[in-house]
C-alpha cells in the first residue's frame, strides 16, 4: 500500500506493550529528530532504520503512546518534504484499549 506506519515511541516502550501491527516500523522520535532521518540519502536511512525511507508519494502515519510525540515527528515530517501525513492522536495508549 501507499501507507507507512511508524511507531516513535522507543523500543523498551514497543517491547513493554508490543507492536501496534506486525507492519508497524520503530523508529523513536528522538532518534528521528536528532539524525535527521528523514533528510537522509535512503541508503544510510535503511541501514540506521532497518526499512526502506518512504517516498514522497507514500502517506506517513506517525504513532506513539498518546499521540504528543507523534505530533513532533510529523512536523520533522514536513520539513524534510513530505505532504500526505497523518498524527494518529490516540495513539498506543488507545490503540491498546479498544483492542482488547
Amino acid at each position: 500500500s501507499n501507507i507507512v506506519i511508524i511507531d516513535v515511541r522507543t523500543q523498551p516502550e514497543v517491547e513493554a506493550t508490543g507492536k501496534i501491527s506486525p507492519h508497524t516500523h520503530t523508529v523513536s522520535v528522538q532518534a528521528l529528530i536528532e539524525y535527521d532521518l528523514l533528510h537522509m540519502n535512503s541508503q544510510p536511512f535503511e541501514e540506521m532504520t532497518g526499512f526502506a525511507k518512504p517516498t514522497f508519494d507514500e502517506t506517513l502515519v506517525f504513532t506513539c503512546a498518546a499521540g504528543i510525540r507523534s505530533v513532533v515527528a510529523c512536523q520533522a515530517a514536513q520539513r524534510a518534504g513530505y505532504t500526505s501525513l497523518i498524527n494518529y492522536t490516540g495513539g498506543a495508549n488507545e490503540w491498546f484499549t479498544k483492542t482488547k
